[in-house]
């Protein structure tokens, strides 16, 4: 399911929910404020009907009391009850009422028409009431009284009124009124209407859904308030679980209050049908606008996309589902050298037929599933039958109704121009570059051998200087010792002999050096004391060191070093025995030798206070056969022997001279022991 199709589906649903949710609330307001009104006016007729009904009986009352023998019945107790009796039958049956009565002050029954009565104290209590003023005192000139109460579910309504004589209350005129007169229409009308009395206790019900009992359990104050839109107050009131609007009005005269009620659930049952009305009726009219936009969209989409492929500057060929050619754009009619006329072309007709093709017109034959394909190289061909080569690239695509393809035709005739052009340069770069490379080999050989003749022109010429001199000695001095000899003098041939042995320990001396320059890298390195080799290289070269101050300072904690203690030794020796050398003619010489460790690497520096070098000598320093030394003092191998051993330990030497003081400073790296 696609994002877009699901931002559509939210926003029809929103305008869906909100609609229904607002037709719902306006067509509810309408139905409220309509029965609302509907109420008011009904609620204003049946207030007429009950005083129109109740105006019938309010004087029936007087027709008690201007009867001649109600004041001798009153007044004397052995007066015949009989005729007065057999009037009030009479006019109850007349009147259509419940019954006529005939009280004593203190309310007690003393004629009554109906013969079962069925007078109680409960009755006499709620006629008498009524003939007492604020304070409790007996009011005789109330003039026609009403009383009203419910009991056994039964509404009872009396209209009274007092007898006097001569200012004097001697009797009590009672009209029970049948109030069936008012309901049973209301009934009949499926109406809904209480009446409360003076002492808000319900007397009266028009229905038997609300009788007057239960609604004297249940009270008023189940009545809530709320607002409409036009701002009128309705009021509800819940009534075993069913939902009534009211309307009420009192009655003045009578102190009753009327209540209307109009229930609410075939209201909202219409709310409801009128919410899913104009759901399914919003859903209909979004899915019809939808429907004519996707429509719409569609009828545009071929012809757009008909635009868009005509203004590429690339060959584009649109293809139905059986590979003809649906449109072709104005590129690819230039590559293909085609006009308007060329109607009914397949695919695979604009590729040349050779075998590089063979696989790709393959595809395009099968309709059975649309190739994908993308910067494929191929041979295409124009109406003159010319060859050119082309990059295709091949899209499945769907437009309007339809599926189809997208062929895309890239022509790559200046490309492959460029890329054989290229390839050509290139062939004759790398001819060139084989040729320079063979005289940079060569110039790099004669170099090398230049190289290797001057360092053997050195080495011959310092080996030379260093043997012809002893050669010499030892040559004389042995013509001498013949002359000698002869003489017999032995003690010069002594002397003589002895200088000749020291002539041939000088020359071993030299070949050693030349052993030890030629000496190969150890197999082994081992873990090496520098405080060890340093003592021992002092005790050696002792007589050579009692003039020179010499100061070290190598910590207890510097672990030991990765290295041959033999080479160490002689590097050490080498170091030392030149600072001494550099230092004869030095006033003061001091030596001094440290080390430290840092990151894992052991730093040993021995710096003394000679006459060091210049900087032209400083670059040669560790150069075999290169020493600044007079004939007959070295070969110059001592520093390159030095540095040899230094880099067969996996360590370095570097020199330099002192800043701030003269003489140098050679510093040596090497690895800890526990170094991997």
């Amino acid at each position: 399911m696609s994002n877009k199709f699901k931002i559509i589906a939210s926003i029809i649903l929103g305008c869906v929910i909100a609609t229904t949710f607002a037709v719902r609330e306006i067509c509810r307001d309408w139905l409220l404020n309509s029965a609302r009104e509907q109420a008011e006016n009904q609620l204003l007729t049946y207030v007429v009907d009950i005083r129109r009904v109740l105006a019938s009986y309010k004087y029936l009352p007087y027709l008690i009391t201007e009867q001649k023998s109600v004041t001798a019945v009153l007044t004397n107790p052995q007066a015949s009850t009989t005729p007065l009796k057999h009037t009030l039958t009479q006019f109850d049956k007349a009147a259509n009422t419940k019954g006529w009565y005939l009280l004593q002050p203190d309310g007690s029954l003393l004629i009554s028409s109906r013969h079962n009565a069925n007078w109680d104290q409960h009755k006499a209590a709620n006629i008498t009431a009524n003939l007492h003023n604020k304070n409790g005192e007996l009011d005789h000139d109330k003039g026609v009284l009403t009383s009203s109460y419910i009991a056994n579910d039964t509404a009872n309504y009396y209209l009274s009124l007092p007898i006097n004589l001569s200012g004097k209350l001697i009797g009590i005129a009672v009209i029970e009124v049948d109030l069936t007169a008012l309901s049973e229409p209301w009934l009949t009308a499926n109406e809904f209407i209480l009446i409360s009395n003076t002492k808000d206790q319900f007397f009266l019900s028009s229905h038997p859904q609300i009788s007057a009992t239960k609604m004297n359990m249940l009270g008023t104050n189940g009545i809530k308030t709320s607002q409409l839109s036009n701002d009128a107050d309705i009021y509800h009131w819940k009534i075993h679980h069913r939902d009534y609007q009211v309307q009420q009005v009192e009655l003045d005269d009578l102190k009753w209050h009327i209540y209307y009620l109009t229930p609410l659930s075939n209201l909202y049952k219409t709310v409801d049908i009128a919410g899913f009305i104009t759901a399914i009726l919003m859903s209909l009219l979004l899915s019809i606008l939808l429907y004519r936009h996707e429509r719409r969209q569609k009828l545009y989409s071929h012809a757009a996309l008909k635009q868009m492929i005509a203004g590429t500057n690339v060959g584009l060929v649109l293809l139905n589902d059986d590979r003809s050619i649906s449109y072709i754009n104005p590129t690819a009619m230039h590559y293909f050298g085609l006009n308007n006329d060329d109607k009914y072309l397949y695919a695979s007709q604009l590729l040349s037929q050779q075998d590089d093709n063979k696989h790709i017109i393959e595809q395009l034959n099968d309709l059975s599933e649309i190739p994908t394909l993308t910067g494929i190289e191929v041979f295409a061909h124009n109406h003159l039958g010319h060859r050119f080569p082309a990059l295709l690239s091949i899209t499945p695509l769907a437009w309007s109704q339809q599926r189809g393809s997208l062929m895309t035709f890239v022509d790559i005739s200046k490309r492959k121009r460029a890329e054989h052009a290229l390839s050509q340069a290139n062939a004759q770069l790398e001819t060139r570059v084989q040729e320079t490379t063979a005289k940079l080999y060569t110039a790099q050989e004669e170099l090398l051998l230049s190289s290797k003749m001057a360092a053997l022109g050195r080495m011959s010429s310092a080996i030379n200087h260093e043997l012809n001199q002893p050669l010499t000695g030892i040559r004389t001095l042995l013509s001498s010792n013949m002359l000698f000899l002869e003489q017999g003098n032995t003690k010069v041939l002594r002397s003589n002999m002895a200088l000749i042995d020291k002539l041939v320990s000088r020359m071993l001396s030299m070949t050693a050096q030349l052993k030890v320059f030629a000496f190969n890298r150890p197999e082994r390195l081992i873990a090496t004391s520098i405080t060890d080799i340093l003592t021992e290289v002092f005790t050696l070269q002792e007589p050579k060191l009692s003039n020179i101050d010499i100061k070290v300072d190598v910590p207890d904690s510097l672990p030991q070093v990765l290295a041959e203690p033999h080479r160490l030794h002689q590097v050490f020796a080498n170091l030392i025995s030149n600072a001494a050398a550099a230092m004869q003619h030095t006033s003061q010489p001091q030596l001094s030798i440290n080390a430290n460790l840092i990151k894992g690497i052991i730093y040993i520096k021995v710096t003394d206070n000679g006459f060091g070098v210049d900087d032209d000598a400083l670059a040669h320093l560790f150069e075999p056969f290169y020493t600044s030394k007079k004939i007959g003092e070295g070969l110059g191998l001592g520093l390159a022997i030095t540095a040899n051993i230094m880099r067969d330990m996996q360590g370095e030497i570097t020199a330099h001279n002192n800043q701030h003081q003269a003489g140098m400073t050679f510093t040596l790296t090497l690895q800890t022991c526990n170094h991997n």
